[in-house]
């Protein structure tokens, strides 16, 4: 007898629901027609060597400012084994590893005079003569590396994150980014250097075992790993599983100028339940408290560009804060009753209109010959902002109608009716940052945004491309954002001497 046959199972995976509506086409107004130019293409960034990124690094004093506000001297007569370096010379090591690609490469480096004295003369340069004096001949080795980032650096992680997270704040001030002074555009149209533009990684760690033990079935051999205590499996976009740790990067630039990339704020993110990691925020919390650090430093910015793992609930207190925050529109999300618009135009008699919410604007609802919910998106005129206790936002749109189009004001942020809780299913009433957006994605003015973003994927591919076969040279993942602060501050610190230099300079 043959075994009975499984029983058929559909593949696991995402279905899409088939629209039942239909969509008419995006109108030219206040975003932009369909006519527009593209934007202008920037110029390439010229490559640099080792030994300039190298310098770049030593030559930025506030590596050395982090340094003082992060980790403590040790005091004469402390418990434990002193360390034979000062600790700046332990963080010029921790950012190092970004350029010699390892920390065993970077030891063997800085063992030779040829990168060590560089290093004597940045500190001779910013802490003074006697400092540099008491330096040691050569750099410190591997051992002594490794046991200064497990019992210092990692222990005062939250404060280097911190310290180095105001010190790229100022610089992008001082740059003249992010400032409220010269050209800011306008809100849909504000300049790059005023936008931010943020996302999350997931880094692959050192190894990609995630049991300690592995027995061979056949020879009952046991084959024992060393495993990331914090990295687990993440789906990504396009529904790819990664293996690591989370990271979220949030930075600013100028436009079309190559090497003028700041990094701003650097953020471990939970990757696993709330329940197994409990220290650490999730990804969309992570950003809201970023970013309201950063508007608290920078009251020039202008408007924040994510991608779609910020929902409303995180949009609503951005917005409320005075900036356009532009994300794609999240897939899956069907028409939503706004309001009936209606007016007298004669005694006794009135137009109605009802408007929804589809893809990401309003519209007006009607219905076709053939029966079909057809939705008409209505041109926006203006983005209005009132600046209040917490900032408004309005498309004055128009609306069509036979007997004379009719203008309205309409809100794009969360309201204190959309907060109320429906007794019917004990949940707030609208969710109108989830269904609307300032910049609706499908325009000229959003695609534009988006644009900005991508950014942040370059910046993350560089960050992988730094270490051999893409892989962090940490375990942990406080350790990991470690050696993410290190790339960081190198990639700002060759922004702060080329990213205002013209181009024929830069190269």
């Amino acid at each position: 007898m043959t075994a009975p046959k499984k029983p058929f199972r559909r593949a696991k995976g995402k279905t899409t629901k088939a629209r039942d509506w239909l969509l008419g086409p995006i109108p030219d107004d206040a975003f932009g027609s369909a006519s527009d130019p593209p934007p202008q293409p920037g110029h390439q960034a010229p490559p640099l060597t080792i030994d300039e990124r190298f310098e770049f690094l030593l030559n930025n004093p506030d590596l050395f400012e982090a340094v003082r506000q992060a980790l403590p001297v040790r005091e004469p007569g402390s418990v434990g084994r002193p360390p034979e370096y000062p600790p700046y010379v332990y963080f010029v090591f921790l950012c190092s590893i970004s350029i010699f690609r390892s920390a065993r490469s970077t030891a063997r480096h800085l063992q030779r005079e040829l990168w060590w004295n560089p290093v004597c003369e940045a500190v001779r340069k910013h802490l003074g003569s006697e400092e540099a004096d008491s330096l040691k001949p050569i750099g410190p080795s591997l051992s002594q590396w490794n046991y200064f980032f497990k019992n210092h650096l990692k222990t005062h992680m939250g404060a280097v994150r911190d310290a180095s997270r105001d010190l790229w704040i100022q610089q992008a001030l001082d740059m003249g980014m992010l400032t409220e002074s010269g050209s800011r555009g306008s809100w849909i149209y504000p300049e790059r250097e005023q936008v931010i533009h943020g996302d999350a990684t997931v880094a692959a760690p050192p190894s990609k075992h995630t049991r300690h033990e592995i027995v061979d079935k056949e020879t009952g051999e046991v084959r024992r790993h060393r495993v990331d205590p914090d990295a687990s499996t993440t789906t990504e976009g396009g529904g790819k599983p990664v293996y690591g740790n989370k990271f979220l990067s949030l930075a600013v630039r100028v436009t079309r100028t190559p090497h003028s990339r700041v990094i701003l704020a650097l953020e471990s993110v939970r990757t696993k339940s709330r329940k197994r990691d409990p220290e650490r925020e999730d990804e969309g919390t992570a950003v809201v408290r970023l970013m309201h650090h950063i508007l608290s430093k920078a009251p020039g910015i202008r408007a924040f560009t994510y991608d779609t793992a910020l929902r409303g609930v995180h949009r609503a207190p951005l917005v409320a804060d005075g900036i356009v925050v532009f994300t794609r529109q999240h897939g899956g999300l069907e028409p939503h009753s706004l309001q009936r618009y209606e007016k007298h135009y004669e005694k006794n008699k009135k137009c109605s209109h009802d408007l929804y919410t589809a893809e990401g604007r309003i519209c007006q609802r009607r219905f076709t010959v053939d029966g079909d919910t057809y939705y008409t998106p209505l041109p926006v005129e203006e983005l209005e902002r009132r600046k209040q206790k917490k900032s408004r936002f309005y498309h004055r749109l128009v609306v069509p109608c036979s007997h004379g189009d009719h203008e309205l004001r309409i809100r794009v942020d969360e309201t204190k009716e959309d907060r109320e809780i429906d007794p019917s299913n004990k949940k707030p009433r609208f969710n109108r940052t989830e269904h609307l957006r300032q910049i609706p994605p499908n325009t000229p003015a959003g695609r534009r945004l988006l644009g900005f973003r991508q950014d942040s994927e370059s910046n993350h591919s560089r960050f992988d491309q730094a270490y051999p076969h893409e892989r962090v040279p940490a375990y942990g993942a406080n350790a990991g954002l470690l050696i993410y602060i290190g790339y960081a501050w190198v990639n700002n610190s060759i922004t702060r001497a080329l990213g205002r230099k013209p181009l024929s300079l830069a190269a």
